[in-house]
C-alpha cells in the first residue's frame, strides 16, 4: 500500500490513510508551532512544512468532519473557468464573498484570474531578449495541458497564480504557482503554499487539486499520482484551538475514492458538476468553522 507523507518540524512521517496525515499536521502545528500574531489575530504556525499525497491510495477528503464534496467540485469548476463574481460559484460562494467588492467581482482574488485569463502585457514594455503576449489574456492552463500532450517529458508545465502588478487584492493567492511534473506514466503536481490555513482552507484545497490533476492527467494521458504542497507559513487560528483538538480525537477510517466519468473531455469547459461523485465517504459530524 502506497503511504502519504509529511515533513513538519524536521520530522517525517508516513501512514496509509489521508486522516493520520492531517491529524499528525495538525498536533505538530497546534503543540509544536510557535505562538504568531498575524493580521487576523494570534495563530499557532510553522515555518516551511511539506506535505506529500499518494492519489493510488484514494481522495484525500477528510472525513474527520463532513465536507461538502459538491461544493468543492464548484470551486473547482470556478478556478478553471472565467467569470471572476462570486455569483459564477453557486452554493459555494460564501467560502469567497468576504473578498469580493460590492458587485461580487473578486478581481485578482479569483484563481481563475491568473489561470485563464493572465492579463495582456502592456505594448512596447519588452526588455532585450525578451518577446510578449500584448494582444490578449494567457489562457495558461489551456497552454500547460497542450504542452503536456507535445512534451511528455517537459519540465515547463508550470502555472502562474499571483500577478505582483495587482494592486489593492482582496487577499493574493495562498498558492502562487503550481507546476505539473510528468514521470513516465504517471504526472505529479507541485502547489507551493505562501500561506496555509490547517483547518478551514487546507482541508478543501488538497481535494481541489486532487481534482486537478485527476482531469489533468486524464486529458493528457497520464495517471495521476504525487500531490506535493510545501507550505511557507502553516498555521491554525486562535478560534480553531478547540476545533483542532476535536479533529485530533476523532477515530481515522480508510481515503474515499473519487470517480470522474468516463467520457472524454475536449476542453476545460467542458466538464460539469455531474462528472464526479464521490465513494466510499463516511464522515464524522460537520463542525461549523468561520472563515478568517
Amino acid at each position: 500500500m502506497a503511504n502519504h507523507t509529511l515533513t513538519v518540524n524536521d520530522k517525517f512521517f508516513s501512514f496509509e490513510t489521508w486522516d493520520q496525515i492531517y491529524q499528525t499536521y495538525l498536533k505538530e502545528v497546534l503543540v509544536n508551532g510557535e505562538t504568531f500574531t498575524g493580521r487576523n489575530g494570534l495563530t499557532r504556525s510553522v515555518f516551511g512544512s511539506s506535505v506529500k499525497v499518494d492519489l493510488r491510495n484514494g481522495f484525500p477528503l477528510t472525513a474527520l468532519r463532513k465536507l461538502p464534496f459538491k461544493n468543492i467540485i464548484r470551486e473547482f469548476l470556478f478556478d478553471i473557468g472565467t467569470n471572476t463574481n462570486v455569483e459564477a460559484l453557486g452554493e459555494a460562494k460564501h467560502f469567497w464573498s468576504f473578498l469580493a467588492d460590492e458587485n461580487g467581482w473578486l478581481g485578482a482574488s479569483a484563481y481563475n484570474r491568473g489561470w485563464r485569463q493572465w492579463p495582456p502585457s502592456k505594448p512596447d514594455s519588452e526588455v532585450p531578449n525578451e518577446r510578449l503576449i500584448t494582444d490578449g489574456a494567457v489562457d495558461q492552463l489551456h497552454r500547460v495541458t497542450e504542452l503536456l500532450k507535445d512534451l511528455p517529458n517537459t519540465r515547463h508545465a508550470t502555472v502562474i497564480t499571483h500577478n505582483p502588478t495587482a494592486v489593492g487584492v482582496g487577499c493574493p493567492p495562498c498558492h502562487p504557482m503550481w507546476q505539473m511534473m510528468p514521470n513516465g506514466e504517471y504526472l505529479d503536481m507541485m502547489v507551493p503554499a505562501r500561506s496555509n490555513d490547517l483547518v478551514i482552507g487546507f482541508p478543501l484545497d488538497i481535494p481541489r487539486y486532487a481534482i486537478i490533476l485527476t482531469v489533468m492527467a486524464k486529458m493528457t494521458g497520464f495517471t495521476p499520482r504525487f500531490i506535493y504542497m510545501p507550505s511557507s507559513n502553516t498555521h491554525i487560528y486562535e478560534n480553531c484551538f478547540g476545533i483542532t483538538n476535536e479533529l485530533m480525537a476523532r477515530e481515522c477510517d480508510g481515503d474515499p475514492a473519487l470517480s470522474v466519468n468516463k467520457r472524454e473531455f475536449s476542453s476545460w469547459d467542458d466538464i460539469q458538476l455531474e462528472d464526479f461523485e464521490l465513494n466510499f465517504y463516511d464522515p464524522h459530524p460537520s463542525i461549523k468553522v468561520s472563515v478568517n
